[in-house]
């Protein structure tokens, strides 16, 4: 019922292409999409969500449930060891790069879908993730 009440945004519809397109070519560069939404919302989102609770005076998780990662026991722990499993796979150099370049392509995409929502992106947060992501795949 949902679906005849919901119209996917320009944006939303320009993510979501590049999702299959990738899918069935360079299926690799999915791991880009999950570092940029998983990772980044459990990078920034404790500080996020503290950041919302505080200014918008929320009470528990009223508003801020997305950045609730309860399942995780240690972020850094869990980092870690996704960083570890990362460089466990066979990938080439080239593939690493790619990955990288695709991660920024999707925070683009990103940025594309809060502008839409009238959000504003934390391009300092973006710019850390990044940056681990490079020194954990050992392109810096």
């Amino acid at each position: 019922e949902w679906k005849s009440k919901v119209q996917i945004s320009p944006a939303t519809q320009v993510y979501v292409n590049r999702i299959e397109e990738i899918a069935q070519t360079k299926p690799y560069l999915l791991l880009a999409h999950l570092y940029t939404r998983y990772l980044g919302d459990l990078f920034g989102g404790q500080m996020m969500g503290n950041m919302a609770s505080r200014s918008l005076d929320l009470q528990g998780n009223d508003g801020v449930a997305f950045y609730n990662f309860q399942d995780i026991s240690s972020v850094n722990n869990y980092i870690t060891g996704w960083y570890q499993r990362l460089n466990d796979l066979d990938l080439t150099s080239d593939q690493k790069q790619e990955i990288v370049d695709e991660a920024n392509f999707v925070f683009s995409l990103n940025i594309g879908i809060l502008q839409e929502l009238e959000g504003s992106p934390l391009k300092a947060l973006w710019t850390l993730a990044i940056n681990t992501l490079k020194q954990n795949l050992n392109l810096v």
